[in-house]
């Protein structure tokens, strides 16, 4: 049963609430606003961050969409959180083998004219796994949600028919794979306006969740019907079998203790969340963060786990990936941190299909090496830390491979040095590669100065999407509220007043 706040909505970078009141941060302040909606109107936390979910499909959609995957980590007041793991799987069950050719797309990072690395990205339909957000969201709704589902889905729905402008950030995605997105020419058509600056309508999008809103689940012919038939006509492997045996999964978070903070973060199969507590294992407690020993024990973490999956031959996947966090009026939390690789350009309905089959360098045993039905791993984790002061904080971050070190800045700023949130975000981030690191100005020049080994450091010129952008939300014991969005990624958040 929802209990209505009637406050007043208030969206800025960074928001405070008084005791009582509801806050999120998202990627957009169009996610943000549709989540804030929510909370207006009484939703709880887990509506308030499927609202956002299902907004950013318009609003960040090279970043998400129902055919992609992810992970929301949920909990009560005080309570401990509950994962709920509805990320990809790996398809075929059921088929027969056959050749799965894919289109290989060469992708230029950096300005035209200052390109600073290139990677080939394969797409098309047989790069397509098993997509997980649609049972997700209905399993995440059904365990934790208050509002009916058509109450969810209206922001989303409105922004599909009429249009959204995308900011620049967003634009921004969109061109860098534009290549991608122009694999099929349905895909292509779809995104064509808004890359111009037009408004982003998807009248497709608007139909399905309409139909889910009255039901509809991934397998109902809506969906499965274009999508398997995509899938028969164009050598995908998704299989009708592969769609009704997929299964959103409950899972225990990781947990340690960092002096009287407790953190919690995600289990495996993912393995982000094992290269947090590992990286932050590594860190001596002081009041001044070393970042030079943060970036080593990240680099080690990222090395120990790396062998594990060669070892184990598994997947480890995320690319354009965004996150919401939300606290609700009472007091109830929620992250949910979803990726869509860097998408496949084909769609259904409006829905832009993951690509997580078809990235090289996150399939290291081969392309389409592993048996069907495999939860594939991710460096996504959204992650909670109760603070030795009483106060609680939820966070998730977008930024591929950076998630990791995004996490590690933000907790060691607020458990070691009992930073502010928005001190602990806004913060300069560190990066630690294979061959060396990245820092983002902010740090003191000399912090590498004795490190002979860590290869090749370089200093960016400003805060970067690349560090991630994380979107977080804090509720202290006296009942006051926190947001911040990461302004690395246009992230914003909202503040919904009590009444």
């Amino acid at each position: 049963m929802s209990e209505g706040t009637g406050g007043r909505i208030r969206i800025a970078e960074h928001v405070i609430g008084a005791p009582g009141s509801a806050v999120a941060a998202g990627g957009s302040s169009s996610t943000v606003s549709a989540a804030a909606t929510v909370l207006q109107e009484g939703g709880s936390a887990v509506d308030a961050a499927l609202a956002g979910m299902f907004a950013a499909a318009m609003t960040e959609p090279v970043l998400s969409s129902l055919g992609g995957g992810g992970f929301l980590l949920h909990a009560e007041p005080t309570g401990v959180p509950q994962y709920l793991d509805f990320f990809v799987d790996t398809p075929g069950l059921g088929g027969q083998p056959r050749h799965a050719s894919m289109t290989s797309v060469r992708v230029v990072f950096g300005r035209p004219d200052q390109p600073q690395a290139e990677q080939v990205f394969h797409a098309g339909w047989a790069s397509v796994a098993v997509p997980g957000c649609f049972a997700g969201y209905l399993d995440a709704h059904a365990r934790w949600g208050s509002l009916p589902l058509a109450r969810i889905v209206a922001p989303a729905i409105e922004l599909a028919r009429h249009g959204v402008v995308l900011d620049d950030i967003q634009r921004d995605f969109l061109r860098l794979v534009a290549d991608v997105l122009a694999v099929t020419p349905a895909s292509a058509a779809l995104y064509a306006s808004a890359m111009e600056g037009a408004p982003f309508v998807n009248p497709g999008y608007a139909q399905l969740l309409s139909a889910l809103a009255a039901g509809a689940t991934m397998t109902d012919p809506v969906f499965s019907d274009p999508l398997l038939r995509g899938m028969a006509d164009h050598d995908g492997l998704i299989t009708a079998e592969d769609l009704s045996t997929y299964t959103p999964r409950l899972r225990t978070p990781l947990t340690m203790m960092r002096g009287s903070a407790q953190v919690w973060t995600n289990p495996p199969p993912s393995f982000g969340g094992t290269i947090v507590l590992e990286a932050l294992g590594g860190i001596d407690e002081q009041p001044t963060v070393d970042w030079a020993r943060v970036a080593r024990s990240l680099r080690e973490a990222t090395a120990q786990q790396r062998s594990r999956d060669l070892a184990a031959q598994s997947m480890t996947v995320s690319r354009g990936t965004t996150s919401i966090s939300v606290i609700d009026a009472r007091g109830r939390m929620a992250t949910c941190t979803t990726s869509n690789g860097s998408s496949s350009g084909t769609q259904v309905d409006g829905v832009q299909l993951n690509n997580m089959l078809g990235e090289e360098d996150l399939n290291p045993t081969g392309l389409h090496a592993l048996p069907p039905g495999v939860r594939m791993g991710s460096m996504m984790t959204p992650t909670m830390v109760d603070l030795p002061d009483g106060a609680r904080v939820t966070f998730g971050s977008g930024g591929s491979e950076r998630i990791r070190s995004a996490h590690v800045a933000v907790l060691t700023r607020l458990i070691d040095e009992q930073s502010t949130l928005r001190d602990a975000v806004t913060g300069p981030r560190v990066h630690a590669t294979a061959n060396g690191i990245e820092v983002e100005p902010g740090i003191d020049p000399d912090t590498f100065d004795t490190w002979s080994d860590v290869g090749t450091v370089r200093w960016w010129p400003q805060r970067d999407l690349f560090f991630g952008g994380v979107h977080a939300v804090r509720l202290n014991v006296d009942g006051t509220t926190e947001a911040i969005g990461d302004a690395r990624r246009g992230g914003c958040a909202a503040v919904v007043d009590t009444a």
